[in-house]
This record gives C-alpha cells, sequence and structure tokens, in this order.
C-alpha cells in the first residue's frame, strides 16, 4: 500500500497539468473589447490611469485603497484612479487578464496599457513607474520634461 508521501509527486504532477491546461485556455482565448472601451472612457482627458483590481476582503487590496487616498491627495489633478472590485464585477476578471489580487494596471493617456504590478506596491513606486513611462506625476518633474 503506497502512502501519501508516495503519492504526494503525482498528485503535484496532476496539479500542474491541470493549472497549465486551464491558464493555456484563459489566456488563448479571445480577449474582449470591454477593457480598451472601458479605458478609452476613463482616459478621455488624456491623463495616465491606474486602474487597481481588488476586493474588500484582501489584506493586500485594502492597503492599496490607503496607497489610492494618497494618490488622490497630492495627484488626483495629474492622475485618473479608477478601483474596480471583482468580487461586486467578476466579468472584469477574465476580460482584464487578472490572475491575482490586488493587480494594478497603468495606461498612458491614451488608454494603452504601460505594464502591470501584481501585489502592494507603494505609492513611490507608482510615481517611478510612470516617470519611467515618461509621464511623471510630480509638476516639477513634469515641468522639467
Amino acid at each position: 500500500m503506497e502512502t501519501l508521501s508516495d503519492l504526494l509527486p503525482a498528485l503535484a504532477v496532476l496539479v500542474l497539468v491541470l493549472a497549465g491546461a486551464g491558464l493555456y485556455r484563459w489566456l488563448s482565448s479571445p480577449a474582449s473589447a470591454l477593457p480598451m472601451q472601458r479605458a478609452t472612457e476613463i482616459t478621455a482627458d488624456g491623463r495616465p490611469v491606474l486602474v487597481e483590481l481588488g476586493s474588500t476582503s484582501c489584506a493586500s487590496c485594502v492597503a492599496m485603497q490607503r496607497v489610492f487616498a494618497e494618490l488622490e491627495a497630492s495627484h488626483g489633478e495629474r492622475l485618473q484612479l479608477v478601483s474596480i472590485n471583482i468580487l461586486e464585477q467578476p466579468e472584469l476578471v477574465r476580460q482584464w487578464k487578472v490572475m491575482a489580487i490586488p493587480t494594478q494596471v497603468f495606461l498612458d493617456g491614451d488608454g494603452r496599457e504601460l505594464g502591470r504590478h501584481i501585489g502592494f506596491i507603494s505609492a513611490d513606486a507608482i510615481r517611478e513607474r510612470f516617470a519611467s513611462a515618461e509621464l511623471p506625476l510630480d509638476v516639477a518633474a513634469a515641468d522639467d520634461s
């Protein structure tokens, strides 16, 4: 009779194969036009956008809401902040291709994706990310360019 430790490698391989097959199907499916339609609506005024996809039941997501409040207070005139609760809008998980939460999606003023981050990210790191894309959020940095 096999022990549990003898079965663990086979179970691990099975889980990895099933996860890989599911990920392949998800990534190879045609992307919906909704994210870019929403991004176009969001970016109508030309400001860069930070979209945060998370929930209210995730500690990192709650911490991101504090970062969003800080950014809104300091850079609200130069940056659009959009927070999406995936528990209230689960259809957006697939459309934005969210693999874990929180996920932040960085968009330029035309709605083009500049990049993503998964997990908590500080306000300073967000400012640096936009600055590296030549979209500085600080007024002094923007005036220098």
